[in-house]
């Protein structure tokens, strides 16, 4: 393949011309990115800059549900789904912001204390000794939307087959919970840069998710700075290439999601650079050129023998006229 032609296109969300940061379209004249019949097109992402200003909980990761159990009669218990407000939380703040949720909700006007230990990394759910004697903490419940991460569950386990929620105990002494797993206060550990070109990438993460099919997933930019820095992403073998069908562009699809595929609200413009090359295939133009050439020397030799033909009639009829 050889490369014909060359553009590079500097891209800020800013100049979208609709949807929000993170899903938009921006409209390009159609006759910047074109090409021949006999070429192709093709897209890289070259580089990208992002701000990783984005909320560490979202519309996407915030929900639980607490459920309190009556000590005397397991099966009469009260549970309610609470949702943590948006924003960006270090484990401490989460800790103090669960207390005041936790005690403001209960159903049973009990007194919550969350802790957090900087050495285990796990939640600590306590109930005032004195109040928890009726009722304990039965367990914290995830469904869609689920803070189980944050707030140190697994997502994967003790799914409940009447209401569709996944339960978890954890190590609970009655009044006090430990949360079983460590505490996640990352959102993601990395986005997928989608793009409405068709390309031959594959993934699980998406549809029903059971089994392997073409992905729109551009590329996967991996989350390797901390909070309130650049996210600075260089393509160095255009290993993020996809070829483009069409002969004209004119308009071009952006969107972000989490490594599990989920929606995810950026807080801040970001920027990237695109190289769509334009390439025409050597060896097939070289066949075609060969075929050519084949096909008019078939025909010059198929002319010269029928001139041959031709001159040999008309000496044999010049010998009978003689005779």
């Amino acid at each position: 393949m050889k490369v014909v032609d060359k553009k590079l296109l500097f891209i800020h969300s800013s100049e979208r011309d609709s949807g929000a940061i993170n899903d938009f379209k921006i409209s390009l004249p159609s006759h910047l990115l074109a090409c021949e019949p006999h070429q192709q097109m093709r897209l890289v992402l070259n580089d990208l800059v992002l701000p990783y200003t984005w909320y560490n909980v979202q519309a996407t990761n915030n929900q639980f549900t607490l459920v309190e159990e009556d000590s005397a009669d397991p099966s009469h218990y009260h549970s309610i789904t609470l949702r943590i407000d948006e924003g960006s939380y270090s484990a401490m703040e989460l800790a103090a912001k669960l207390t005041w949720m936790l005690t403001y909700w209960s159903h049973h006007h009990l007194t919550y204390t969350v802790t957090f230990d900087p050495v285990s990394a796990k939640f600590t759910y306590t109930i005032d000794p004195f109040e928890w004697a009726e009722t304990y903490i039965g367990g914290l419940t995830f469904n869609t939307d689920s803070a189980h991460s944050l707030l140190g569950f697994p997502f994967d386990e003790g799914v409940s087959s009447s209401t569709g929620f996944f339960t978890h105990l954890g190590a609970g002494l009655g009044n006090q919970l430990v949360s079983p797993k460590t505490v996640s206060m990352m959102f993601t550990d990395a986005l997928h840069f989608h793009t409405d070109v068709l390309n031959t990438n594959v993934d699980k993460g998406t549809g029903e998710g059971r089994t392997f099919h073409l992905s729109d997933v551009f590329a996967k930019v991996p989350i390797n700075t901390s909070p309130f820095n650049n996210i600075i992403f260089q393509n160095m073998n255009d290993d993020y290439l996809v070829n483009i069908a069409d002969r004209r562009v004119s308009e071009f699809h952006f969107w972000f999601t989490t490594d599990r595929h989920n929606v995810i609200a950026l807080n801040d413009d970001f920027s990237f650079t695109l190289k769509v090359e334009v390439v025409e295939d050597d060896e097939k133009t070289l066949v075609a050129q060969n075929s050519g050439l084949g096909e008019l020397l078939k025909l010059m030799v198929l002319q010269q023998h029928q001139q041959q033909k031709q001159q040999q009639k008309h000496k044999r009829g010049d010998r009978k006229s003689d005779d």
